[in-house]
């Protein structure tokens, strides 16, 4: 392992000694993995594992390698179809036991052996927190045992069935005393956790891309540390860009070189939180440290789970560079969590994602045990259950802890649209698709309510720039634009978005002359709005007080101001910029209303991002200062 400093006055490469700790500089610090692990890591690639049990061999356990694929072994692949087909639907004990009567109760079972039902997919780790009601202790290797023992001796799956649906269920933290830090607006930002995709911006300054996300909260957080996994060849051109940011007058900038890819979604592999410190609490007990907690694997994707090699090794990374971090047995992605606490009552929530349970539930799980073990592992009260109304419920809503009051901020996808046709609507007089009286004309029935009629105008004459379904010339988007860092496609394409859902409220869809793809399209316009209604509604009744900010939180066509940062005094908020500039202002004064003086609204720009599917939170992690 190595250590460099590049210092931004000097703009060389330096020795590095890591007592050091001057103002304006990036530290570069490397690490490998061990030998024989490197190769195997590159060999993976992103999917859903074969074996449904995988948990990958990270921080204590990276010197090894696990089995993802089916076993080559016939037996073996029929029993690794059993776990599969089985293990959700019938839950892990009984699996467990279906899988060894599949495989021959062995000698090596019935000493409590767990290996050869690991490599069929079971996910044995789990079987540590069952106990049979026969056992006076539970664990992996007792279950096994005594499954395997009755198989030998005669028993079937069938007749054990009662016995094994009893076993119970205790979860234990994977990291004592350990608790999610909130995102309630409680603490100050310590340190900045990035993930940048390429050493230059995606097109210059005020671009809103990964590299413009770092400089602008390099900007807004000059006390704060600040550390970046980058793959490897990225590097060299990562540093040149950074000679012309603003390091902070405390704080510096860590960069990670990692040899595999990596995304930049750093939300998503990893929630921090605060234990007992690792060498101990001092005399009064009172010292605490900042853990990241990770899961399983690190996974993309909302139907299953796609393993993804890059992000889920680079914690690996993180550690040898004095990042604690701790492995969770569950599967899980970041942005479908939020942890709040209500300042009037003092509980400590966890909101969960629907899809963070049915991930664990495949795992042989039933929904009230994954919850007890989120409940436990994260620190937390209370866990709520929210629908995927979006990819991830930190692009439906941010909270805040505002006096005695917990607030949800959620969408107000009306006003939002409203304003984003008012836009588009001058950027079609730009392009020559609407008359400067057309487009009087369009604003006025726009804002006395008359949508259908809005409608009846605006969209024939922009249809007719239509080269095909769905294509328009470059001519058009190019009139959307407002700059060089801002995007006349991504802003035509969320014109277009807002010109969709304003039918989809206003219009009898069903008497409508189009086909069943769109016609179905709109539907699914519907259907998401009549979800976020009950989301919200759920929240009330909930005891969360609601605030409606302007936004339109519709993946990478969407306009996201929830995907923020809370932090003690501000809210970090994601900003469009450019023709959309009065969107960014209308989410700026919701957000300050509800918030009230002593809070500052911090917009950062992110357009870039939004065109990939997330916003600021999703794009960095910020851990807490103990």
């Amino acid at each position: 392992m190595s250590t460099f400093v590049w210092n931004a006055s000097l703009a060389c490469i330096l020795a590095f000694s890591p007592a050091a700790h001057a103002p304006q500089e990036v530290v570069v610090h490397r690490s490998a993995a061990p030998s024989g692990v490197a190769a195997w890591r590159a060999s993976l690639r992103e999917g859903r594992p074969a074996l449904r049990g995988f948990r990958a061999s990270i921080l204590e356990r990276a010197g090894g390698t696990v089995s993802i694929d089916l076993p080559q072994d016939d037996i073996l692949r029929r029993a690794a179809s059993i776990v599969a087909r089985r293990l959700a639907r019938e839950g892990l004990v009984l699996t467990t036991a279906a899988a060894i009567e599949a495989l021959g109760a062995s000698p090596h079972e019935i000493e409590g052996a767990t290996d050869r039902l690991a490599a069929v997919g079971l996910p044995v780790d789990w079987l540590e927190y069952f106990r049979l009601p026969s056992e006076a202790q539970g664990g992996s290797a007792t279950i096994v045992r005594r499954i395997a023992s009755r198989l030998a001796s005669g028993a079937s799956v069938d007749s054990l069935r009662e016995e094994l649906s009893k076993a119970s269920f205790a979860f234990r933290s994977s990291l004592e005393g350990f608790s999610v830090a909130t995102e309630s607006g409680e603490h100050d930002i310590g340190l900045v956790r990035l993930q940048l995709t390429r050493g230059t911006y995606w097109t210059g300054a005020g671009d809103g891309g990964c590299l413009d996300i770092a400089r602008q909260l390099l900007a807004a957080l000059p006390a704060a540390d600040f550390v970046a996994s980058v793959e490897e060849k990225h590097l060299e051109k990562l540093l040149e860009t950074a000679r012309g940011w603003p390091i902070g007058r405390t704080g510096r900038l860590t960069v990670i070189p990692e040899a595999l890819p990596v995304a930049q979604w750093a939300q998503d592999d990893g929630k921090p939180g605060l234990s007992p410190a690792a060498d101990g609490p001092t005399p009064d007990g009172g010292r605490r440290e900042v853990v990241m907690l990770v899961p399983r694997y690190a996974s993309r994707g909302e139907d299953g789970a796609a393993f993804v090699p890059g992000e889920t090794f680079l914690v690996d990374g993180l550690a040898s560079a004095g990042h604690r971090a701790a492995q969770s047995p569950l599967l899980f992605q970041g942005g479908d969590l939020l942890a709040a606490r209500d300042p009037g009552t003092g509980e400590r929530w966890l909101l969960i994602g629907e899809a963070n349970v049915w991930r664990n539930t495949a795992l042989g799980l039933a929904r009230e045990q994954v919850l007890e073990a989120f409940r436990v592992e994260f620190g937390v009260d209370r866990c709520m259950v929210l629908p995927a109304v979006s990819f991830h419920i930190d692009q439906e809503m941010t909270l805040r802890a505002v006096g005695s009051r917990l607030v949800v901020f959620v969408a107000d996808p009306v006003a939002a649209v409203r304003i984003v046709l008012l836009c588009g609507v001058d950027a079609l007089v730009s392009a020559g698709a609407l008359s400067s009286a057309q487009a009087a004309e369009a604003k006025a029935h726009l804002e006395a309510g008359r949508d259908r009629e809005f409608l009846a105008l605006v969209v024939p004459e922009t249809s007719k720039r239509c080269l095909g379904f769905g294509h328009f010339p470059e001519s058009l988007a190019a009139a959307f634009a407002r700059g060089e860092a801002d995007s006349g496609i991504g802003n035509l394409q969320r014109f277009l978005l807002a010109t969709d859902l304003l039918t989809s409220w206003s219009m009898p869809i069903d008497e409508l002359p189009l086909d069943p793809h769109s016609v179905a399209y709109l539907r699914s316009l519907q259907r998401r709005d009549h979800d976020r209604r009950e989301m919200v509604a759920e929240l009330r009744r909930s005891g969360f007080e609601v605030a409606r900010v302007p936004s339109l939180p519709e993946s990478d066509r969407g306009i996201d101001y929830l995907n923020g940062l809370q932090e003690r005094a501000r809210y970090l908020m994601p900003a469009w910029g450019g023709l959309y500039a009065p969107l960014d202002r209308a989410a700026e004064e919701a957000f300050r209303r509800a918030l009230g003086p002593g809070v500052e609204v911090h917009p950062i720009l992110t357009s870039e991002s939004q065109r990939r599917g997330g916003a600021l939170h999703c794009s960095v992690s910020v851990h807490p200062r103990p």
